[in-house]
């Protein structure tokens, strides 16, 4: 293929020109990486080796390698080569489908994507190609509704002005249109698709990186006599590989970045492999399990020695031939290694692969997850930590969009000293549902038409009449003047009515919104977030209409009046700047619009603002009852300020320092503003957040709030959702040095310990600089985990995406507990890669959040069954598969140690070699894993067996309600890791020795011998190997169903069908298997009585001493689950009687009412009957 010498990916700066020839050089093709995806890992060739390595990077696998390998060595083992690798090629092969699979996967998607056609512009020729071919330079042209086929430098556009709209839901999730423009000299070169200009192009373009929101280029166009001159692109002018034209008849692109440099590849992060600490503790344990069994084999191996030291010379009959005892005694441990190898069970892994695919399963189908909303169900997106939900000690939670809707309401403005908005509190305005699965949008009615909104509930009539010309506030003086800095341009804002006017004017300007027209001309606003669409659909509503826009225009129309100005600059919101800025050209005057958050733009502002307290006070007391607040301003720029601030910006350097250099010029021209006023929008809390939030906080898990909000909406925010309670201590820390903190921390510390003194529940308060100071600040990270990790919830405000994941390693990494996070946003992106679990949500802020977790739910109040019940259930589930497969498999590795005595140390098996095989592959194994996968200590669904009558349903709902107020308590069971430990390994390996030995010397002493074969020969090893094998399969099977708390028809099957009925189907088999010692044995045993009485006195004695050990723990150790079902029950049974005996009093009732009618009713009856006698008898 021509692209195979190219490199996959250039991670250096490139410069190039653009190509109009029909064909390229190969030195040009080989310069930078081709636009060829490939996405598998594996080919025809490739794939067997390359998987098997990947099998062979886990251990347990290298080590059943390496027992098959002895066991293919005829002198050291005495079984079958081919029943250990049969199940080793069984694991392997499970694993390698699997991988295969999926990569199949991954090759049609990718011949998909490198097939799609494309259409390439040269010599003024449109030739049909495809993605593959494409290369660095090329010029393309996209339709309406086509995917990119490679990351683009928009260089003209259908649209006049140059502007194009794409839709990046396939690479961030968002599904509002961002607007792209090409700049305005290559637009004039590039505007007609069929009669453009072939001038020389040249491109100088920064490493590819991984943010798809960045481009610092340069474009060189030629302006005659062959010079060319030099225009900065930004990201406006990228065009992302994955995104979608829309509203855009055609575009034409110059290809910048191919194949595995575009954005979208960069941002294709590798699998995310995450393990358990029950699969550590695990690893752990198999490895002092193999210390066991390799001293078990020395010890062995050394009485071997001593037997043929004594015995061996005399042993002729074992024809050892040249006798060499210390040689044999080698061999022996090597025999004895295989033989205790069924001590590390080799299904296990695979096993417990299956048991969490199956748990995915059920989670992503449970309905109680399901957001109807959304349309969304939780996805699992990380299989292996599935037991971990249910240990999790601390809770990381962003605020917007993830405890509220990030649905906002325009609630209040204020502009110079005056509160607008108060006027709502008193009118009941009806508000429409808001479909939450479509992007977020605001319909732009007729400006009048101010209550139709499905959010915007805002009404001041005082407002409304000075907008009309009629309020007579609106003539009261302001006397503001806003000039440039040398004084040469100003401003007059004279009344109350011009600063209204022009606080309207900058929230309908400064903004990222668009307007999409349907075809009856009914407008939309589309835009990054909902607070700007909330903002300029707010302007729109009040008469300052926004109607679109282009590279260097916006248009609006101003009560009822058309307006044009030019666009100048603008400068994005993002999390770091917190602001949002445009410049522009008003009728001469070039004014720059800001707004952004209130610690952010008080800064900025030049001394002896006129209302800046006034407001302040204002924000103060909106943000006690949880609104989002803004802050708007304005600063005036003389013609000479402007024209130097724009040759520094494009002369602004093309290399990594041009952002950094870029903030600094921004930053620079962002001061000295001028206050106009604020606004207050309300986010409201998502449904049951207060009581997720709640049985969070029963279920002993520290929920921490992370915002960005100053400290009193976020404190208010969170009493609402009671992460804060009427009885909570609330210590604060917002301090702006680091003195100050020491010294906060003190007095925060005889607090802390008057609360502990008193056991009074706390919460901590910590503002984002003060945050800082103790995450720089060693004594103070310490002084403050030490109280934070007792407070019952902690909140953290004013904080930074990058503080979010400082604050969440903090506690990670010095408590050592179990962390999970969730959050919505781009910005909670680093806290979710940071913590043990992450969880996003689907939500308005994009997918940026959900494609970097390993869960996903549509609601934060799904986080309640995810974690209480399925975290719950699957720690437990998952603990005891992992002591049950070590338990079974030490019951069954124990009679193959004793009967090493019987068989003088020489390495003779047990067992056939195909019943080791298939006892943990099949017989054993399938049971455990539909109990891993359906067990339930307690489930809050269960149904009350009763008639179905209308009073029990009742009584069934209130059932339901009181299993679900007691479930939270239930959860410290994976908290305190209280069943997966080092002494419960113990125990339960203790247990299968005890019964192996059991088992052992039991049958050993019935059988005695006595079992006779049909030819007159005593059973011998054969007899007892069997009978003492069906015993291991009834006791494993039987051990199951008794620790079994929720019984479904697959938990039945398993057991009783595809254990117990397929071993008795291979057992038939075995009768005629040729050349392997259970031939002709098991008919035999079944006719006599010491096989039946074997297996059901075994049965009587493990089972009853089982029955008795659970009676006992029941009764005098009883475990929380087990208690409250039993509380449970006597609940549902005494409401079932009250229902009886309700029913039995009516019954009463009802006889000692109708008795006497029905007596009444018999006796006129029977008058009638004597009346018509004596009539017919009369007659005759």
């Amino acid at each position: 293929m021509f692209w195979s010498k190219r490199p996959d990916v250039l991670n250096q700066p490139r410069s190039f020109e653009g190509n109009f020839r029909s064909e390229r050089t190969l030195e040009e093709l080989e310069q930078f990486p081709s636009n060829f995806i490939k996405t598998s890992r594996y080919n025809l060739v490739t794939f067997l080796p390359k998987s098997l390595l990947l099998q062979f990077t886990r251990y347990a696998n290298i080590y059943f390698l390496c027992i098959a390998i002895i066991q293919c060595i005829p002198v050291l083992s005495t079984l079958n080569p081919f029943s250990a690798i049969a199940p080793l090629v069984f694991v392997l092969g499970l694993s390698m489908g699997r991988e295969g699979w999926e990569d199949y996967g991954r090759h049609v998607s990718d011949n998909e994507v490198n097939a799609t056609e494309c259409v390439i512009m040269k010599s003024r020729v449109m030739t049909i190609s495809t993605w593959a071919q494409l290369a660095v330079g090329d010029f393309v042209l996209v339709k309406q509704d086509e995917s990119f086929p490679a990351d683009l430098i928009v260089l003209g556009s259908s649209i006049e002005s140059g502007a194009c709209y794409i839709e990046t839901s396939s690479l961030d999730g968002e599904k509002n249109l961002k607007p792209k423009s090409a700049i305005l000299e290559s637009q004039q070169l590039y505007r007609d698709k069929s009669n453009y200009a072939e001038e020389k192009v040249k491109v100088d373009a920064q490493v590819p990186t991984q943010n798809l929101y960045e481009l610092d280029a340069s474009l060189y166009l030629s302006v005659g006599n062959g010079q060319q001159k030099k225009f900065q692109l930004t990201a406006k002018q990228l065009l992302l590989r994955g995104a979608f034209l829309r509203n855009t008849e055609w575009v034409i692109g110059l290809v910048v970045y191919t194949g595995q440099d575009t954005k979208i590849m960069r941002n294709a992060d590798a699998s995310r492999i995450k393990t358990s600490e029950i699969e550590r503790i695990m690893n752990i344990l198999i490895l002092g399990i193999l210390v066991v069994q390799i001293s078990l084999s020395i010890i062995t191996a050394s009485f071997s020695s001593a037997w043929l030291h004594k015995y061996g010379s005399d042993s002729w009959y074992l024809g050892y031939g040249d006798f060499q005892p210390n040689l044999l005694s080698f061999y022996a441990f090597f025999s004895y290694i295989l033989l205790y190898n069924t001590m590390i069970p080799i299904s296990l892994i695979v096993s417990l692969e299956f048991v969490k695919v199956f748990q995915a399963y059920f989670i992503e189908q449970d309905e109680e997850m399901y957001v109807q909303q959304r349309d969304k169900f939780a996805k699992v997106q990380t299989t292996t930590i599935n037991e971990e939900l249910g240990q999790i000690e601390y809770i990381f939670s962003d605020k917007t969009g993830t405890l509220t809707c990030n649905q906002m309401e325009f609630k209040y403005c204020i502009i110079g000293n005056t509160l607008y908005g108060q006027e709502q509190q008193h009118t009941n305005i009806p508000v429409q549902n808001v479909d939450l699965k479509r992007q977020q949008t605001a319909k732009v009615h007729p400006a009048t038409d101010v209550f139709q909104h499905s959010v915007f509930n805002f009404q001041d009539l005082e407002l409304s009449a000075i907008l009309k010309g009629e309020g007579s506030s609106g003539e009261q003086p302001v006397n503001l003047v806003v000039q440039s800095l040398d004084g040469k341009q100003q401003v007059k804002i004279s009344k109350q009515r011009n600063l209204i006017e022009e606080y309207f004017f900058l929230l309908s300007s400064a903004h990222e919104c668009i307007v999409q027209y349907d075809k009856n001309q009914n407008a939309t606003y589309q835009g990054p977030s909902p607070d700007e669409i909330t903002l300029v659909d707010a302007a729109a509503r009040m008469g300052f209409q926004f109607t679109g826009a282009s590279a260097s225009e916006q248009k609006f129309i101003i009560l009822g009046k058309d307006k044009k100005v030019k666009l100048l600059k603008s400068f994005e919101f993002d999390s770091a700047r917190k602001r949002m800025s445009v410049i522009i050209d008003d009728n001469g005057v070039i004014k720059l619009f800001i707004k952004g958050a209130d610690n952010i733009i008080k800064g900025r502002l030049s001394p002896n603002q006129m209302f800046l307290n006034q407001i302040i006070n204002y924000l103060d007391d909106f943000s006690k009852i949880g609104l989002r607040c803004l802050l708007m301003g304005i600063r005036i720029l003389s013609n000479d300020e402007y024209r130097e601030f724009d040759n520094a910006y494009n002369n602004l350097p093309d290399n990594d320092t041009r952002a950094e250099e870029l903030e600094k010029l921004t930053n620079n021209l962002e001061q000295n503003l001028t206050l106009l006023g604020a606004s207050a929008v309300e986010d409201k809390l998502q449904p049951l957040v207060p009581e997720t939030i709640a049985d969070l906080l029963k279920a002993n898990i520290k929920v921490w709030m992370l915002t960005g909000d100053k400290l009193e909406t976020a404190e208010n925010i969170a009493k609402s959702c009671r992460l804060i309670q009427g009885d909570f201590t609330v210590m604060r820390l917002s301090e702006s040095s680091v003195d100050d903190c020491k010294r906060k921390i003190g007095d925060i510390q005889e607090t802390y310990e008057h609360c502990i003194k008193e056991n009074r529940k706390k919460s901590f308060v910590v503002e984002g600089s003060s945050l800082q100071f103790v995450i720089d600040n060693e004594e103070l990270a310490q002084a403050f985990v030490s109280m934070a990790k007792d407070c019952e919830s902690v909140v953290c405000c004013r904080v930074t995406p990058k503080q979010k994941a400082d604050v969440v390693r903090l506690i990670k990494d010095r408590l050592n507990k179990i962390t999970l996070a969730i959050g919505d946003g781009a910005n909670d992106v680093n806290m979710i890669q940071a913590a043990h679990i992450g969880v996003g949500l689907y939500g308005n802020e994009g997918m940026r959040a959900v494609q970097s977790s390993d869960f996903a739910l549509g609601e934060f109040r799904c986080l309640w069954r995810l974690l209480l019940v399925h975290g719950h259930w699957n720690y437990i589930r998952i603990a005891e598969m992992v002591l049950y497969f070590f338990y079974k498999n030490m019951i069954f590795t124990v009679p193959q140690f004793f009967f090493s005595y019987f068989c003088a140390f020489s390495g003779q098996s047990f067992f056939d070699d195909w019943y080791i095989t298939f006892y943990n592959l099949i017989f054993t194994a399938l049971p455990l894993i539909m109990r891993g996968t359906f067990d339930q200590d307690i489930n809050y669904r269960q149904h009350i067996q009763f008639d179905e009558k209308e009073e029990v349903a009742s009584v069934q709902k209130k059932f339901e309600d009181y299993l679900k107020v007691k479930f939270p308590s239930l959860y410290f069971i994976g908290q305190s890791k209280s069943i997966f430990t080092i002494p419960n390994y113990t125990l339960w390996a203790f247990n299968g020795l005890v019964h192996g030995m059991i088992i052992f010397f039991f049958i050993l002493w019935i059988l005695d011998y006595e079992i006779v074969e049909d030819n007159g020969f005593p059973g011998g090893l054969a007899a007892f190997s069997l009978t003492v094998y069906s015993s291991i399969i009834l006791i494993a099977d039987l051990k199951i169903a008794i620790h079994t708390k929720y019984w479904t028809w697959f938990n039945f099957i398993c057991i009783t069908f595809l254990s117990v009925l397929l071993y008795i189907i291979y057992v038939i088999i075995s009768q005629f298997w040729p050349g392997t010692l259970m031939e002709y044995t098991p008919f035999t045993m079944v006719g006599t009585p010491h096989f039946w009485l074997s297996i059901i006195l075994i049965g009587g004695i493990i089972g009853g001493m089982e029955a008795i050990i659970a009676q006992l723990q029941r009764e005098f150790f009883t475990d929380p689950a087990t208690e409250m079902l039993y509380k449970v029950n006597d609940f549902g049974q005494n409401q079932l009687k009250l229902i009886e005996l309700k029913e039995k009093n009516q019954r009463q009732f009802q006889d000692s009412f109708w008795e006497p009618l029905y007596k009444q009713q018999q006796q006129q009856q029977q008058n009638e009957e004597v009346i018509k006698f004596s009539q017919s008898q009369h007659a005759e």
